[in-house]
């Protein structure tokens, strides 16, 4: 009996999708925290942070504008949305920073007014 030999297969080298690789590439060359990776999605690649010095780090850092959403349960959800710098080919891809706070928790002065609710 003779033993046939088995095909080798060949894996797909796994993909990053373009969008992702650009916030990657921002957040580790502006050194922003984040308490999650990031995902992408059809509106734009989500951030998730864990506090308001960190949120205030990404709005420092990259600007853009602050929504609070209406507090629920003594809480409320604040999303920068802002964009990376602009790419070698002009192009930016647009970001959306999340924390949840507290009422009343630390949320800097820089931007409390810029906040639409």
């Amino acid at each position: 009996m003779s033993a046939q030999p088995i095909p080798l297969r060949t894996a797909k080298a796994p993909t990053i999708d373009p969008q992702l690789a650009a916030v990657e590439a921002a957040i580790d060359y502006l050194n922003l925290p984040t308490a999650r990776p990031a995902i992408v999605r059809e509106d734009g690649v989500h951030v998730v942070v864990i506090g308001g010095e960190h949120f205030a780090a990404w709005v420092f850092a990259l600007g853009g504008d602050v929504n609070r959403a209406p507090a629920l349960d003594g809480a409320s959800l604040w999303t920068l949305r802002t964009e990376t710098p602009r790419r070698a080919d002009g192009s930016t891809v647009r970001i959306l920073v999340h924390v949840a706070l507290v009422h009343d928790e630390f949320v800097p002065a820089e931007f409390r007014g810029e906040v639409s609710a």
